[in-house]
């Protein structure tokens, strides 16, 4: 398994499980870098879309998860493929970063996913993982190949990780340990990372939600500063008063002088 080589978290490995034509199939990074190859039709496309931004995003909606933003492309369409009747299966990405003592930290980020035929909406759950690794200390399937449910998977996390039922808390979970951004600047992330993954975006691009993005995740301005600035302000107001001040008087002592 790759392993960590810098102090900074950088992707290790990527994982679809039961998703789309996959039954169990594992994508690994190499200096945080991956390249997919393959004719088209054959799912480079699906994967990216199934896991990145999708994991840290945590919204099902198509316009969120397809590079196209083809509403027509449900969720419920990766799983049962138009012919299923019910199936479960999971989206997970590894990142790992080096400790100051040298020791590898690694963080799993993941979605679970079930949906059935007879349901229009798909059922979601998230998780954290945090030092152990799949497939080497947790499987997200059993022995007999039988996907966990959301009940299984919080048994087998134990104390190394975190079931989420929404994707708020999750979210939340995923800026506390990677981003510390707060909930407006994660927001805005995540707006500019679907703005600039859009396909062929240097032919069609829209300059306005790509500037309103990148205007959002810019940094607020601090208090602190915010305050000095009122400040000096206030400080400019009042020497323009005393200068409007002196300029009075130095008029009423030029026409005394003129007087007397």
């Amino acid at each position: 398994m790759p392993i960590p080589t810098l102090a900074r978290w950088q992707p290790l490995r990527l994982g679809l499980i039961e998703l789309f034509h996959y039954d169990s199939e594992e994508f690994w990074f190499r200096d945080g870098h991956l390249l997919l190859r393959g004719n088209n039709g054959t799912g480079k496309s699906k994967v990216l879309s199934l896991t990145l931004p999708f994991l840290f995003d945590a919204q099902l909606k198509p316009s969120r998860i397809e590079p196209d933003g083809d509403a027509s492309k449900k969720m419920a369409w990766n799983l049962l493929l138009g012919r299923l009747d019910r199936r479960m299966g999971y989206a997970w990405l590894e990142l790992g970063r080096l400790g100051a003592d040298g020791q590898p930290h690694y963080l799993t980020l993941g979605c679970g996913l079930l949906a059935v035929a007879a349901r229009p909406q798909v059922d979601s759950w998230f998780f954290v993982l945090e030092q152990q690794r799949i497939g080497q200390d947790i499987w997200l399937m059993s022995p007999t190949r039988a996907v966990l449910t959301r009940e299984r998977l919080r048994d087998a996390l134990q104390d190394h990780g975190q079931v989420f039922d929404t994707a708020t808390a999750y979210r939340r979970a995923v800026d506390e340990r990677l981003f510390h951004l707060g909930p407006q600047r994660y927001t805005a992330l995540m707006d500019t990372l679907i703005q600039l993954r859009q396909p062929q975006l240097s032919k069609k691009p829209d300059e306005a939600n790509l500037s309103n993005a990148l205007t959002e995740a810019l940094p607020p301005i601090s208090t602190d500063l915010l305050a000095d600035v009122a400040d000096a302000l206030n400080q400019l107001e009042e020497y323009r008063r005393e200068l409007e001040e002196y300029e009075a008087l130095e008029r009423a002592v030029g026409q005394f002088n003129q007087r007397y």
